[in-house]
């Protein structure tokens, strides 16, 4: 009977001893997350996915009968960003695209095939220390990029104002956004927009809502706000079925901008496929956007 009590006891005090390790290592893990997602250059990098893609990818012609130009263009700090530009002969319009979180502009020559077959000629290129890019990235840096960006365009591109129309797609948005809240432009074209960064990052790691938004880094993406700065036509295109960007961040943006605006849902589209369904409607909003900025 002793012996018995004896070996409850032990049991108990191991199980409350493995119960507060336990709790103590669910403590420090929040409290260590916390802390890091506070860290703005640790916040960066983890919403900020650059790569370079393989040699024959940059060898290609990805628009079909638009021969693009590659260039680099020169930043304050004497960084390059690498760029494509498709001219369309006869398009007097340029539509600059500030691509997402992830990857390269090679990604994103869907959007160029799309803006061509809207009469439109596009300028593709990567942030700074995204791929061929050089020079650091983080969450700030985007947004002075898209500025640098509009700015060679007026410059040594020689597109007037109301000839340009800014893109953004899915983190770009806030870059496009930002862009013509700051500079004059003909249109604004949001793809997968976010609205705010937490509601992204709470849609993709569905744990971090434990975490109060007072707890993440700072930073200046906040699109509703912004749009509401913004005072030239937008056109919102998201995937119902996205669940990297949920569609109600463009509906939140759409909610907040001035007219005139347009939101188009497509049905059976995620994040990555704008394009590759629904495609009729994708091309067909772009190219009627495009048409109503003359």
């Amino acid at each position: 009977m002793g012996s018995t009590l004896k070996a409850k006891k032990i049991l108990l005090v191991a199980g409350m001893t493995t119960l507060g390790l336990l709790v103590t290592l669910v403590v420090y893990v929040y409290f260590s997350a916390i802390q890091a997602l506070q860290d703005f250059s640790f916040f960066s990098k983890a919403v900020l996915h650059p790569r370079i893609s393989a040699k024959e990818k940059y060898d290609a012609e990805p628009v079909p009968g638009i021969k693009k130009v590659s260039l680099f263009i020169p930043c304050a700090d004497g960084s390059k960003m690498h760029a494509w530009l498709f001219k369309k002969p006869g398009a007097d319009k340029l539509m600059i695209v500030n691509h997402g979180a992830g990857g390269n502009l090679i990604g994103r020559t869907y959007i160029a095939k799309a803006a061509t077959k809207a009469n439109c000629s596009s300028l593709l290129y990567d942030y700074r220390g995204y791929a061929r890019s050089t020079g650091d990235y983080n969450l700030d840096t985007i947004l002075e990029d898209g500025l640098t960006v509009y700015d060679y365009a007026r410059k040594d591109l020689g597109y007037p104002a109301e000839k340009i129309i800014l893109c953004g797609e899915s983190i770009g948005s806030a870059v496009a956004a930002q862009t013509a809240a700051a500079r004059p432009c003909a249109g604004v074209l949001i793809l997968c927009g976010v609205s705010q960064l937490t509601v992204a990052i709470r849609k993709i790691f569905p744990m971090s809502w434990i975490i109060p938004d007072s707890s993440f880094a700072k930073t200046k993406i906040d699109n509703p706000t912004t749009f509401k700065s913004v005072h030239v036509p937008v056109l919102f295109i998201h995937g119902r079925l996205d669940e990297q960007v949920p569609f109600e961040s463009s509906q939140a943006n759409f909610a907040a901008a001035s007219e005139p605006k347009k939101i188009v849902l497509l049905p059976g589209c995620g994040h990555d496929d704008l394009g590759v369904f629904d495609g009729e409607l994708f091309q067909k909003s772009i190219s009627d956007f495009v048409e109503s900025l003359k």
